[in-house]
């Protein structure tokens, strides 16, 4: 072989190396951006479902709340229905007493 071939063949081995290199890299960084990505959004999805669990619970407590009030009231009502048809009653008696009376 003449030192020109063997020139030829060391300089096609070296860029052959460096391409593979070249390669190895690239292919390293699209597999880790890829697996960053991949993380960012199991990490986004995690976060999402605690954000959506918080909703609810706080949508439940307030209708727990809400049940709660309204019950309240429901008794505030009846209690002031009763102590109206009570004040009806005494009204009708104080006003047959005054009928009475004139």
């Amino acid at each position: 072989m003449n030192e020109a071939t063997v020139e030829f063949i060391a300089i096609l081995v070296t860029i052959a190396g460096l391409l593979g290199w070249l390669l190895k890299q690239v292919i390293s960084y699209f597999i880790k951006s890829a697996t960053e990505k991949s993380e960012y959004i199991e990490k986004l999805v995690s976060q999402n479902q605690e954000n959506t669990t918080n909703f609810v619970n706080t949508i439940n407590h307030q209708r727990t709340l809400d049940r709660e009030m309204q019950d309240k009231h429901l008794t505030v009502i009846r209690e002031l229905r009763d102590e109206m048809h009570v004040s009806n009653e005494v009204n009708s008696k104080v006003l047959g007493l005054l009928k009475e009376k004139s």
